[in-house]
């Protein structure tokens, strides 16, 4: 347990900025996600998760369960109680422990180690067969973790060694399917990286219900991956696609509304340019007669009568508009496009980091797993060895 402690306070700032980040402001102008505020209360229980257990720290744990008004305390109340359980359990009090355990709540990203405890507890008690039971349920509940997978060969050995092996057997073989299963998602994930992205974003803070969440854990809790900081990036990037997304839908409505416009206005705007081109070529005739006849005052008074009608076309072209888009419209589309090509490069180099955590991180959880079917091979064959 004391591992477990010093691992949650590397996880918690882990959770509850995924928690925190998934928030999405009310709108676009306002900030995305929700800045992580510890109160002093939170900074002194992460600090005594980091201590080891002693006698004197139950009375915080107690306390800030019972008076906390921390937004935080969804998460570390939780933690808190798995403290208490922990410390009760080493000092035999398993019937205080379980009481701490069966407030956990579900959901909570302390379930799976609430659980593991609860089956320990049981075992403490002698009480095997309820021991069993609980890793069992939580390895069903949580396949994709792996202290919950290895429940199920310790529940097989006991199984084994208290003379049940018909109960052991299939134990043993839903270890071996586990392992399997899990064994396949991490092949899975290698070839398609893009649903760890997706999991990184949104799947539930540090609750490891499949193998996918628990690859997530071991990778936000090495400190050389740097994918904390790739998360935060995707997620930003996601939150400015959504915000980019809003404006491109008003700014597409705008240039539906100003085509429509120019639409209407088509039919006037061509009849004009016809008349315009149809002045301009009788005007071209008037001024070459006059050039010959300058004394010609009928044709002088046609061409003058000409000039102001075409005056009068050019006004009304000009009245209409041109057919390109209006020039505050052009900018916000061009703006619109570098942004989303800024966005686009974020998240490629985001999920850069990602892919390299990911080849970093699924050698060893791949070795756990082939080690572990190892074990329920080797309870197996020592079950086939004590029938002979």
């Amino acid at each position: 347990m004391r591992d477990l402690f010093v691992c949650l306070t590397r996880l918690i700032p882990v959770f509850l900025f995924m928690l925190c980040g998934k928030a999405l402001a009310a709108s676009c102008q306002e900030a995305s996600a929700q800045p992580i505020v510890l109160q002093d209360d939170d900074r002194r229980l992460v600090q005594l998760f980091a201590e080891p257990a002693t006698t004197g720290h139950a009375n915080t744990l107690i306390r800030y369960n019972n008076q906390s008004d921390s937004i935080n305390k969804p998460i570390l109340g939780n933690y808190a109680r798995l403290r208490l359980a922990a410390m009760a359990l080493r000092d035999g009090d398993t019937q205080f422990a379980r009481a701490q355990l069966s407030q956990v709540e579900q959901n909570s990203p302390a379930a799976v180690d609430a659980a593991l405890l609860l089956a320990e507890s049981y075992r403490r008690d002698g009480d095997r067969e309820r021991a069993r039971s609980w890793f069992i349920r939580t390895a069903a509940r949580f396949p994709g973790n792996p202290r919950a997978v290895s429940g199920l060969v310790l529940a097989g050995d006991d199984w084994r060694k208290s003379g049940a092996p018909e109960q052991a057997l299939p134990v043993y073989n839903l270890a071996l399917n586990k392992a399997a299963e899990n064994m396949q998602a991490l092949n899975q994930l290698a070839d398609d990286p893009d649903r760890l992205y997706r999991a990184l974003t949104n799947t539930v803070a540090g609750n490891s219900t499949t193998v996918m969440d628990q690859l997530v854990l071991a990778m936000v809790r090495d400190g050389d991956s740097q994918v904390l900081d790739a998360t935060r990036r995707l997620m930003a990037a996601n939150d400015s696609q959504r915000c980019l997304n809003e404006r491109k839908k008003s700014l597409h409505n705008a240039i539906q509304h100003a085509t429509a416009r120019d639409l209407s206005n088509g039919a006037f705007r061509t009849a004009a340019k016809r008349e315009k081109a149809a002045t301009e070529q009788q005007i071209a005739d008037l001024e070459r007669i006059l050039a010959n006849a300058p004394g010609a005052t009928d044709f002088q008074q046609q061409l003058d009568d000409a000039k102001a009608r075409l005056q009068r076309l050019n006004a009304r072209l000009e009245k209409l508009g041109s057919t390109a888009l209006p020039a505050e419209l052009e900018r916000k589309k061009a703006q619109l496009q570098a942004e989303e090509e800024q966005t686009a490069a974020s998240i490629r180099a985001a999920r850069q980091q990602v892919r390299e955590a990911l080849k970093a991180e699924l050698p060893a959880l791949k070795t756990f797993y082939r080690n572990l079917a190892g074990e329920a091979q080797l309870g197996k064959a020592q079950l086939v060895q004590s029938k002979g």
